[in-house]
């Protein structure tokens, strides 16, 4: 599906945003370092969970159609245009 690239970019945006405030405010390089980086794993996570949720929303809404009525529509169908096998 196309929902695959959602978590890296929800993560690498989080990340640029953090990136630039960070540099803004003139943290020093080590903290902003692991500041990134536990910025990063948990907008991953969260990208991740977002997809999920969507994908299953996506199964619920798809309604399978019964085998039975499927074949009852096919015979409808056919009956109706004069190409019924008895």
């Amino acid at each position: 599906m196309r929902r695959k690239l959602i978590p890296p970019f929800l993560m690498l945006f989080a990340g640029a945003i953090t990136s630039i405030t960070m540099w803004a405010l003139h943290y020093e390089t080590r903290t902003m370092l692991s500041i990134l980086l536990g910025v990063l794993v948990i907008f991953y996570i969260i990208g991740c969970l977002l997809k999920w949720m969507l994908d299953v929303f996506d199964k619920q809404n798809v309604v399978p159609e019964a085998p039975e009525e499927a074949q009852e529509q096919i015979q409808e169908a056919a009956e109706e245009e004069g190409q019924v096998d008895s």
